[in-house]
């Protein structure tokens, strides 16, 4: 006689999780900048529900901030095929991680198209006057982002190519045009003024390229005041910051782009680039060929190098 099995008093088994409060994790792991740990809370999603977009798309993005190029590259492909029309970032992304230049090319049109039909929906779309017109801004600033981005192809792996600086020039002309019909404070991108100067400078057309570098960085500097008054703008990326900089100095010596660049580097843990660009604003402000206007930058100039040192020991 076969007895009955007793129900034991064993440890009771944990109740899957799904995919939707397994996402819900992986985000606040992002949040909590650990994007290995949401990529492996995402990789369980994917288990989960393979046919969820957001899925891939979170895995995606955990990938790419923890510099899991391949996996997060895998995990577009998937995205797009499940849902061709979803966000357009996808197919920016996809070109970024390209090796072929003409490959890349493609997913940045695909990724532009996108950001077109994006913009060109909120045309009918009903609401709040001021959330639509903050939306249409957002959008149009995105799309001349995305113009940009495929420009600069053209700037650096295409440039032998016959139609470079053309294609270079209309696309970098119409970002240009889209962020100049919007009101200046919803402008919050530098890229429209920095590729277009890029372009200007190449071409050696150096009095075209310094307006667009001083409109750059006017919008830094609203990001900068934003900042510091707890407000929601985000701040250009360090990169750009950078490279914004460095173009502004080519071109004319300024104790306040000197502290831009010198902050910059700061930031991006440069350390010795800091120490270097605020030491020499400090020796040209006390020599004899500095505008007296430019002194005012002196005290700030003064705490990014001791900072810059005090990182340098440490």
């Amino acid at each position: 006689m076969v007895k009955p099995v007793k129900k034991g008093k064993g440890k009771a088994v944990a109740p899957e999780l799904d995919a939707e409060a397994l996402l819900a994790s992986a985000r606040e792991s992002l949040d909590r900048l650990d994007p290995s740990g949401a990529a492996a809370l995402c990789r369980q999603a994917v288990s989960a529900d393979a046919s969820s977009v957001l899925a891939w798309d979170t895995l995606a993005e955990a990938c790419l901030t923890c510099g899991e190029a391949e996996e997060a590259g895998r995990a577009l492909h998937r995205s797009i095929e499940l849902s061709p029309a979803g966000a357009p970032g996808r197919y920016m992304y996809l070109a970024q991680l390209s090796d072929s230049p003409a490959e890349a090319v493609g997913w940045f049109e695909k990724g532009v198209a996108g950001l077109r039909a994006e913009r060109e929906a909120l045309q009918q779309a009903s609401g709040e006057r001021s959330e639509l017109q903050a939306a249409w801004a957002e959008a149009t600033c995105a799309l001349a982002v995305g113009l940009c981005s495929a420009a600069e192809l053209y700037l650096t792996d295409l440039c032998d190519e016959p139609e470079a600086e053309g294609r270079c020039d209309a696309l970098t002309g119409e970002a240009l045009q889209l962020v100049s019909d919007l009101p200046a404070e919803a402008v919050q991108v530098v890229e429209p003024f920095q590729t277009r100067a890029s372009l200007k400078l190449s071409q050696e057309a150096y009095d075209d390229a310094e307006p667009l570098l001083l409109r750059a960085l006017e919008v830094v500097r609203r990001a900068e005041e934003a900042e510091e008054g707890g407000g929601g703008v985000e701040m250009p990326s360090l990169e750009l910051r950078l490279a914004l900089a460095k173009m502004l100095l080519e071109d004319d010596d300024s104790a306040e782009v000197r502290y831009l660049l010198a902050t910059a580097a700061l930031c991006a843990g440069e350390v010795d680039l800091a120490r270097e660009e605020a030491s020499g604003a400090l020796e040209w402000l006390q020599s004899e060929w500095a505008p007296a206007e430019q002194a005012e930058w002196l005290p700030q100039l003064r705490e990014v190098l001791a900072e810059a040192e005090g990182g340098e020991a440490a």
